[in-house]
């Protein structure tokens, strides 16, 4: 058995994991009347945990870019949440601004570690 990897056990990994699963959850829910939506609220989504497992892993000089590249895809997050109507979805853009100001308080901003 191999051991788990450590961006596992961080916080902001672990908030975007559940980022994650309620923008799978509300695009399941939005998907017949809105399918652009959730396909791209799903696309967005899986992206954000897999910029931040690289940037908590990688070496200190290439954080930078993958904290910015998981902002960018936090951004898309709110935008294609943003196109569906309801609180599920309010409350989803709120949740990824917040892991987005943890995500910038934690690693900083892109050009800080060039």
């Amino acid at each position: 058995m191999t051991a788990r990897p450590a961006y596992k056990s961080h916080p902001l990994w672990q908030s975007a994991m559940a980022l994650t699963r309620g923008a799978y959850a509300l695009a399941d829910r939005v998907k017949e009347r809105s399918p652009d939506a959730a396909r791209g609220l799903r696309k967005a989504a899986v992206a954000v945990p897999a910029h931040l497992a690289a940037a908590v892993s990688d070496r200190r000089e290439d954080r930078g870019e993958h904290a910015l590249a998981a902002r960018s895809a936090l951004a898309e997050v709110i935008r294609q949440a943003s196109r569906v109507q309801g609180e599920d979805s309010r409350d989803l853009a709120r949740q990824a601004e917040t892991l987005d100001l943890s995500v910038l308080f934690e690693l900083g901003r892109a050009d800080v570690f060039r």
